[in-house]
């Protein structure tokens, strides 16, 4: 089967952790024997806009293979990020990338688009100009988080009207889908991201011993995920714990300056590291030094790092914030109620004097089974195939 993707956000050479689980589906996908092709209308954010960026990203178009999947991108710049010609021009980009996807590669079978936020619309107008079926994924968090745009609706349900086949990529998604009118909660099945079980694995010369007990989170240092909230937990804890507990926040975002006061302030400055944005290489080796992960967020439409910190072996504690109640059992974890920094701080007491409980094997063992490569690929030919009925229907 030939699918070509269009996703809403995609790595890039500035952000290259940007979407990054879009490209690992892609190429688990390519690795299983389907015919994969993606197109993504780029648009940097100006606040990277430079004469060196400029030189190098000047709105031509160019072909590439990454990880070996033909990708044509179109690099911009989001000159009009909250106004109406904003996605409304990347829509007619997508369309114009996928007019010379076909010249060059034949017409696909199926579209895959990769949220409702402006890529189903592209693919509804793709599909409409070359008589292809689609499938659309929901992964947007601002469906959860009210952050749409008055202007935008109109896309998002293009979009949803015309799709195939619905899904998203937790129950909480899917409830919030219906909830805003775009498709039936009975028409939208669950289909969960991958679990990059292939590179995130445990550590070959086995993980440290306690103590110090090694909390780490991973996030983009913003108010949604709540790293404040984490950082007063922490403190709660280490009061009565002092230099037995550590905690590394990998991240960057707006709010670091505020959040390295912040755990000045709490007095665990000493035991709070933060490392900045780190590549996967890195990310791995800091999972791989840790006892335990924490994902603190008020809002999560998935939670792709729980995965990639369960196929380590990883207990985790996290907030019941929309995905991770799909992902965290009471087998390889804690579930705590969103925004109480008491009841995380709890989590994390009841984690730390439980650790010995949890089997890291285990925890990778059910990774994999549920969320690993092989189940995502039978999982997204399955949604292929109803997709593919839902345009003959």
């Amino acid at each position: 089967m030939h699918v070509l993707i269009v996703p809403s956000w995609y790595p890039t050479s500035e952000a290259p952790l940007d979407g990054i689980y879009f490209a690992e589906q892609a190429r688990c996908l390519a690795r299983h024997g389907l015919q994969i092709g993606v197109i993504y209308p780029e648009q940097q954010s100006l606040r990277r806009l430079s004469w060196t960026a400029l030189r190098r990203k000047h709105f031509q178009t160019e072909w590439s293979r990454e990880g070996g999947i033909p990708t044509l991108r179109r690099y911009g710049w989001n000159v009009w990020s909250r106004f109406p010609p904003g996605l409304r021009c990347r829509v007619r980009s997508a369309v114009r990338l996928a007019d010379r996807y076909v010249r060059r590669h034949g017409v696909p079978d199926l579209l895959h688009a990769q949220s409702g936020r402006w890529a189903g619309a592209a693919a509804a107008r793709i599909g409409a100009r070359h008589g292809i079926p689609y499938a659309l994924t929901e992964h947007f968090s601002g469906l959860l988080r009210e952050a749409v745009f008055p202007w935008r609706w109109p896309l998002v349900r293009e979009g949803y009207d015309r799709a195939g086949a619905v899904t998203a990529v937790s129950t909480t998604l899917r409830r919030t889908v219906a909830d805003h009118g775009l498709a039936p909660s009975s028409d939208v099945e669950i289909h969960p991201n991958v679990a990059p079980a292939r590179f995130f694995r445990p550590p070959l010369s086995g993980r440290p011993s306690p103590p110090p007990f090694r909390f780490v989170t991973i996030a983009r240092l913003k108010p949604s995920k709540n790293v404040a909230g984490l950082l007063e937990a922490f403190a709660r804890v280490a009061s009565s714990e002092p230099e037995r507990i550590t905690l590394t926040v990998v991240g960057d975002g707006p709010e670091r300056a505020r959040l390295t006061e912040r755990a000045r302030v709490l007095g665990v400055e000493n035991q709070v590291r933060f490392l900045g944005e780190c590549d996967r290489e890195a990310v791995r080796d800091v999972l791989g030094r840790a006892h335990a992960f924490v994902l603190p967020s008020h809002h999560e439409t998935f939670g792709v790092v729980v995965l990639e910190a369960m196929a380590t072996g990883l207990p985790v504690v996290a907030t019941a914030s929309g995905g991770p109640e799909d992902l965290v059992t009471p087998d390889t974890g804690l579930l705590v109620s969103p925004g109480d920094p008491e009841a995380l701080a709890e989590g994390l007491r009841t984690l730390r004097r439980r650790w010995s409980a949890f089997d890291p094997d285990a925890i990778r063992a059910r990774t994999r089974e549920q969320f690993g490569p092989e189940a995502y690929v039978r999982r997204t030919r399955a949604l292929y195939r109803r997709a593919l009925r839902g345009a003959d229907s």
